[in-house]
């Protein structure tokens, strides 16, 4: 297969004033038909990115060391939760809350907005756990990405990772093999009582797309299970927040199997599925699967008569920049909003792939909660600055040439 990366970095350059030229305040967004459209009825496709690994760690994209040293009695580190009760079992709550700060901190700053803005997106989605509004100050840090958004013309997704209880056994709800959500009534309710605050507080924000009810919410038993649930998430919604999108997940069970919308009662409703192909072997695997979700969506989007958002996707193994190229064109074309995981991601071995936008192409010290001190935890995570990370301009490019291309287009 001819690349196309040679003539995508040629292009990119003249491109990308013209996106970053058409920035403006954001305008309060809502679903009409089968797009997403501003306040003038104006069709607006979401060119996100997930802010993997804020305010959610996830360990195998993140440079923890995961093994306590021979011989310790305590347990591995495996999420977040395990991550931060060995810092606070070590050095304390007070300790554990400068370091944690610190870690949020260097991972997202203000100046990681003017790097995707750069990079042709105009939106983030925001992985939260249920339990950042417990933290004292625990919601600023969302404040924190609405305004900065805000200033730059974007738009932010407001992703709800980790329900209380897990939504399914996966690490990244905030601690694995933990799945009560659906199973405790006391653990829908907080939800509800979560989403109707924030739904509050963010109602009169335009710079908030909307709300991502649950993140890849599998541990429902069946699909009935799932949308009866999500009924009464949107419901909360709707309580504190008449107008803003809702973005209702399947759950990988199925995008045949969501419900109608205007059956359901739901309006300002976005349908959301991610896209991941980790059985392939070559790009043409990638390209012919990624290829049948595009067709999926536009299939399911002429029943339905609503917008999609594919929420989460990454074209490794095997994605090269042509096959990104196509996938996002693709998307583009047909007016699907998107959003790639992730952002950035950090190894201690180093490395680089489609699966960030930055990592460290060189080897780092891992940040060791068993043994490092407090001032060692804080510098190694200051050491994680986007500044300090590698560009992967293999796919970089990609985002900004096909950003200029939809702005020459319209």
């Amino acid at each position: 297969m001819k690349t196309l990366l040679p003539c995508l970095l040629a292009l990119s350059a003249t491109l990308l004033p013209i996106a970053q030229a058409q920035a403006a305040k954001p305008s309060m967004l809502r679903a009409q038909g089968g797009a997403i459209v501003d306040a003038k009825g104006k069709p607006v496709t979401l060119r996100g990115v997930n802010l993997g690994g804020w305010l959610v760690e996830e360990m195998w994209m993140q440079p923890f060391v995961t093994k306590p040293p021979e011989g310790s009695s305590e347990a591995p580190v495996k999420d977040h939760v395990t991550l931060w009760k060995t810092v606070e079992k070590r050095l304390g709550a007070k300790a554990k809350t400068r370091v944690q700060t610190a870690f949020r901190n260097s991972w997202i700053e203000e100046s990681d907005f003017d790097r995707i803005q750069a990079a042709g997106f105009n939106c983030v989605r925001v992985p939260f756990l249920a339990e950042l509004a417990d933290e004292p100050g625990g919601l600023a840090w969302l404040d924190r990405a609405v305004s900065w958004a805000d200033k730059r013309g974007m738009y932010v997704i407001l992703d709800l990772h980790g329900a209380p209880g897990g939504q399914s056994d996966q690490d990244h709800t905030g601690q694995s093999g933990v799945n009560l959500f659906f199973k405790e009534p006391k653990n829908i309710e907080a939800a509800q009582a979560l989403w109707t605050r924030l739904a509050k507080r963010y109602r009169k924000s335009s710079a908030v797309a909307g709300y991502d009810l649950l993140n890849e919410p599998m541990g429902a038993a069946n699909s009935a299970a799932l949308y009866q649930v999500q009924d009464t998430l949107y419901k909360a919604v709707r309580a504190g927040d008449p107008d803003h999108l809702v973005f209702i997940e399947d759950g990988y069970k199925g995008i045949q199997h969501m419900p109608d919308p205007t059956a359901m009662g739901w309006t300002n409703v976005v349908l959301s599925v991610h896209y991941y192909n980790f059985n392939a072997k070559t790009p043409e695997d990638q390209t012919k699967s990624s290829d049948g979700i595009i067709a999926d969506i536009q299939a399911e989007r002429e029943k339905r008569k609503v917008p999609y958002y594919l929420g989460e996707f990454c074209m490794e193994p095997h994605g090269t920049s042509d096959t990104l190229t196509r996938f996002v064109t693709s998307m583009q074309g047909q007016s699907i909003s998107w959003s790639p995981w992730s952002y950035k991601v950090t190894w201690a071995k180093g490395g680089q792939s489609q699966w960030g936008l930055y990592s460290n192409a060189a080897p780092i010290t891992p940040i060791d909660p068993f043994q490092d001190t407090e001032a060692q935890m804080i510098e190694k995570c200051r050491r994680l600055r986007t500044e300090k990370l590698d560009e992967n301009k293999s796919i970089t490019t990609v985002y900004k040439i096909t950003a200029g291309k939809q702005i020459v287009d319209r």
